[in-house]
């Protein structure tokens, strides 16, 4: 079953990356969120993001531009937007029952050679793919942000994820020019669990006074020869994601993943990061 259509549920910084990028590679791609205003906003932001990034880059033409914005529609109607597509991704809010209804919804509606894949980041697949009834066809496809731009793509096995869907998924994800790799479903899988650590750690020294935030920061980049530091990455993530993923981790694996009394006091203070204006930097 080869993949032409591809319906993207949730507008927000991940799922309008992740249209973008699918649209660049010549997918159609329904983008759904619950208002059309939204969904406007989000495609003049993707607009202005293929302007920026890729027009005056000259790394892609202004019709081509068009064209990649003319395959992106947009729909408030979820199940209409399923229809006639191959893979559905989804993009909400990290949050276990509101995934697990949604994936039951949508295996009920959907095709069942269709492909169900999440996005999320932390969150065991298996466990999501729980009230639905085509368990082998859910998988986890974790892109990162920005997903137009970042190579690699986490493809996550859950306990029911059959082999034919897995190996689609994974032809599927190549053809957007990404490196790939495997992970059997675990919390958090390879990458959100070790970096969690150290962004949790980097709060714990900042808290404790050991350092400030930005010579946390310039310690991590010129030490490790990271692009960020770990504390620039949590307010770019959202400093509310990474205490979703430190709650949930704790959770499943262990108190050590606890997060840092810090980054809750930062959370309930509205300190989200960039799309607060203001975390462990202003904006």
């Amino acid at each position: 079953m080869d993949i032409k259509n591809v319906c993207v549920i949730g507008s927000g910084i991940m799922g309008s990356g992740i249209a973008q990028l699918c649209a660049t590679h010549g997918f159609n791609v329904n983008l759904v969120d619950i208002d059309i205003e939204i969904l406007k906003n989000t495609k003049n932001s993707i607009e202005k993001n293929l302007e920026r990034f890729f027009v005056l880059k000259n790394k892609i033409s202004k019709k081509d531009a068009e064209k990649i914005l003319n395959r992106i529609n947009l729909n408030i109607n979820r199940d209409e937007a399923v229809r006639d597509t191959q893979i559905v991704i989804e993009a909400v809010f990290e949050d276990m029952n509101l995934k697990q209804q949604l994936f039951s919804e949508l295996d009920a509606i959907c095709n069942k050679d269709v492909i169900l894949a999440s996005n999320t980041s932390s969150l065991s697949i298996t466990d999501i793919a729980l009230k639905s009834k085509l368990q082998e066809r859910i998988v986890g496809i974790h892109f990162f942000n920005p997903a137009p731009v970042m190579k690699l793509i986490e493809l996550i096995r859950g306990k029911k994820t059959s082999d034919e869907i897995f190996d689609r998924a994974k032809s599927f994800s190549e053809s957007l020019n990404k490196t790939v790799v495997s992970v059997r479903d675990s919390p958090g899988f390879v990458t959100s669990r070790l970096i969690y650590v150290l962004c949790n750690e980097a709060v714990e020294i900042l808290r404790k006074g050991i350092a400030s935030a930005e010579d946390i920061d310039i310690a991590c980049k010129l030490a490790f020869n990271f692009p960020m530091g770990p504390l620039e990455l949590s307010d770019l993530v959202g400093n509310d994601i990474y205490f979703h993923i430190g709650r949930y981790l704790a959770n499943t694996l262990g108190e050590k993943y606890q997060s840092s009394p810090l980054l809750k006091q930062m959370v309930e203070d509205g300190l989200l990061g960039r799309k607060s204006r203001k975390g462990f930097y202003e904006y």
